[in-house]
């Protein structure tokens, strides 16, 4: 009995690891590759949610796909004249961090910058979600509720950046792929 039982727990095992190595890695670099064919363009975008765009997001909105390099993409998020955002997706071995990086004109880091997380296991080529890390919540505990999500459509005209409160849609942008702008 206990011969099978030690068989059946280490073929669980076994199983559980290889389900677990198979999950993250492809799906996740599948994801940053797809993002890095839009580097060296930029394309305008809309606040799609809330229906009337929020204070400080009426202005027009572009992302700058310009930096990027093996395991780390850089996205500048401009709306109208300010210049402060970049979105950061980077690598490290199988997983994907994404961060919010705040900068005054100067270049100093504003008080709240470097927020965000890791890739939740929900994700796939098209779509990853970040759920807030440690880091976020113990900079703020309100942040705890943030989950970010980023989503390329599948006909591939459409880059989304969204975030909720608690799985409840608080903003998203849209920027439009099949346009690149100057």
């Amino acid at each position: 009995m206990a011969k099978l039982f030690s068989t059946i727990l280490f073929t669980t095992l076994l199983f559980a690891g290889s389900v677990a190595a198979q999950s993250d890695d492809p799906e996740n670099r599948q994801f940053f590759e797809n993002l890095k064919t839009l580097c060296g363009n930029s394309y305008a975008g809309d606040v799609v949610h809330p229906e009337e765009a929020p204070e400080g997001f009426r202005d027009p909105l572009v992302a700058h796909f310009s930096g990027c390099d093996s395991n780390e993409l850089r996205i500048p998020f401009h709306v109208g004249d300010n210049e402060s955002r970049t979105w950061i997706l980077t690598m490290e071995g199988d997983r994907l961090l994404f961060k919010h990086d705040h900068r005054h004109p100067d270049g100093t880091p504003e008080d709240m910058t470097n927020y965000g997380g890791w890739a939740s296991d929900e994700g796939d080529m098209l779509k990853q979600r970040f759920p807030a890390d440690e880091e976020t919540i113990a900079m703020r505990d309100n942040l705890r509720s943030h989950i970010w999500k980023i989503e390329l459509s599948r006909d591939g005209s459409t880059f989304s950046y969204s975030l909720y409160l608690y799985e409840d849609l608080y903003f998203q942008a849209d920027f439009d792929l099949t346009e690149p702008i100057e």
